[in-house]
């Protein structure tokens, strides 16, 4: 990045699983992130969630999609289907695939040949409605150790883990960064959230924090609170808001 940008601090929002049925919940979380200063964000969508239509047959979400990309925002590929319809093969697999993604974890271990041809596939899906497809966020961040090989074949600029942005071109490099995530489906996985997320408040950062959003977590008052009060602090401190994809490019 350019000495100038890497001085100051940035925030990159993003919202998770984007598609036709979830996008009420989504268009009132960016209209919110707006009226707090998120002026870009990176719109993670998922072409044809938990194996139902394809989004690119609801006009009225391609629309919407495309009016915020003319404003600022970025539309990125969030795996394909969103869901594992394979069992777990053990214990480790069993409690990535089965707990803590609820069998949403769909790159977790794809081959080759099939993840090849959901990426081409989506690709093909972003590219009818003009969107470039430059980045890939696996769900529930878990693909296998060779995918971002892969997706640097495929042309992606960039893939993330909850860990940081790997930066797959011109050349691959790692950026760590802090993320806060929240869980909202079950009240012991809210709970958690909030006092894992808390923790997180406590200790200082530096360079990039991400805040991942899912549709539901405006849902919860104490859950869309402490999303105002993380988004504001990093706001206020003179963090500047990027999309994933602005951010590898700077």
């Amino acid at each position: 990045m350019k000495e100038k940008e890497k001085e100051r601090p940035a925030l990159i929002v993003s919202l998770h699983d984007v598609h036709p049925a979830s996008l009420p919940l989504v268009a009132r979380q960016r209209e919110q992130l707006r009226e707090w200063g998120v002026n870009e964000a990176s719109l993670l969508v998922v072409p044809a969630y938990h194996y139902g239509s394809l989004f690119c047959e609801d006009a009225e979400f391609c629309r919407w999609i495309d009016l915020q990309r003319k404003e600022g925002d970025e539309a990125v590929l969030h795996g394909y289907f969103h869901a594992r319809k394979e069992p777990a093969g053990g214990l480790r697999d069993w409690f990535w695939t089965e707990i803590y993604t609820c069998r949403e974890a769909e790159f977790f271990d794809l081959s080759d040949d099939v993840a090849e041809e959901r990426l081409r596939s989506a690709r093909r899906l972003f590219a009818a409605q003009g969107w470039p497809a430059e980045g890939f966020v696996a769900p529930g961040w878990l693909m296998a150790d060779r995918l971002p090989q892969l997706l640097a074949r495929e042309g992606f600029r960039y893939t993330t883990r909850i860990d940081g942005i790997l930066a797959l071109r011109p050349v691959e490099r790692w950026i760590a960064g802090r993320t806060y995530c929240w869980s909202s489906r079950a009240a012991w996985r809210r709970t958690t959230s909030l006092a894992w997320n808390r923790l997180l408040s406590h200790t200082t950062v530096d360079g990039v924090v991400r805040v991942s959003l899912h549709p539901s977590d405006f849902v919860y008052p104490r859950i869309r609170a402490q999303i105002e009060r993380v988004v504001k602090q990093r706001l206020d401190r003179g963090s500047r808001p990027f999309t994933y994809l602005r951010y590898v490019s700077s």
